[in-house]
């Protein structure tokens, strides 16, 4: 049991856990409140569908920030502009609940920055060419 905890916290450190939790659950919020009987969400049309189209591209944006988080740019944007668009979209996005914690978590998740160890990771020091060659030569 203490090695699962050990192994959960250090997921939750090496990636923007609130972020993706916040978006996950936004998306969840605007998923859950158009919920029915499908004649009800087929009569809706595109409120209906965009509902679930929006919830369903922040659950994913969420999952991306969680284990893909050298893409945290991206999805956080992303993340932030379908949370905006789900306000006229789909019941006033979530009932601004799930609007704001997917604008919330895209915010967290983009101002997260990757620990010190892994910024490094592959980066080669390039300078200026000193003395004789060129400096493709050297790279």
């Amino acid at each position: 049991m203490k090695k699962l905890w050990i192994r959960f916290r250090e997921f939750r450190w090496t990636r923007p856990f609130w972020g993706g939790l916040f978006v996950m659950a936004g998306g969840a919020i605007i998923g859950w409140l158009p919920l029915g009987p499908v004649t009800d969400i087929i009569h809706a049309g595109i409120g209906g569908i965009g509902g679930y189209l929006c919830s369903l591209i922040l659950i994913v944006t969420g999952l991306c920030l969680w284990f893909r988080p050298k893409l945290r740019y991206g999805a956080a944007i992303v993340a932030v502009i379908i949370s905006l668009i789900s306000f006229p979209v789909s019941n006033l996005g979530g009932f601004v609940v799930g609007m704001m914690a997917g604008i919330i978590g895209g915010c967290l998740a983009f101002g997260w920055s990757l620990p010190a160890d892994d910024t490094d990771e592959g980066a080669e020091q390039l300078t200026a060419p000193t003395g004789s060659g060129s400096f493709t030569e050297r790279v």
